[in-house]
């Protein structure tokens, strides 16, 4: 996954660390973002041409003599997805945002905004002159939030992942 890779450079982190760390958690909520990203029906797939996609069912597709190649050609052609495993990490990581900021909505909506525009690929900057958010506050927000995070999940006794 490259653009974790680049993420963890832009944190200063490199592997996980030994104990939660705001910067750890960061990486975590953003790799969230970006699974969630890569879901079905997260981004629209333009297929160029003006005919509705033809949806068959599986009764339509028992008699196809090619039916294997078929489905394999449409595994191809589409834009990925997720792994269960992902999907987990995933909820796992959107639970911490909704039990440990439960009580702390500013830090929740900063952390949350910060990693939904690094994983799209959003400007940070357009985001912070649509609400209004002064950086520096926004920043000290997330970072806030980010070590929250860390600390219920180190006093937790959550293992490192």
């Amino acid at each position: 996954m490259a653009r974790r890779a680049a993420i963890e450079i832009d944190l200063g982190i490199g592997e996980a660390p030994t104990r939660w760390n705001a910067a750890w958690v960061q990486a975590r909520v953003v790799e969230a973002y970006t699974i969630e990203r890569k879901l079905p029906g997260a981004r629209k797939i333009v297929t160029g041409t003006a005919w509705p996609t033809v949806n068959y069912t599986f009764a339509d597709k028992v008699g196809w003599p090619d039916a294997r190649e078929r489905v394999l050609d449409e595994w191809m052609r589409s834009a990925g997805g997720a792994f269960a495993h992902e999907i987990t990490r995933m909820d796992e990581t959107h639970e911490w945002l909704r039990v440990y900021l439960a009580q702390h909505e500013v830090e929740r909506v900063c952390l949350s905004a910060w990693a939904t525009s690094m994983a799209y690929h959003r400007s940070i900057s357009a985001l912070l002159r649509k609400r209004g958010w002064p950086r520096s506050t926004f920043y000290r927000y997330r970072d806030t939030g980010a070590h929250i995070i860390a600390m219920a999940l180190e006093a937790k006794g959550t293992p490192v992942a």
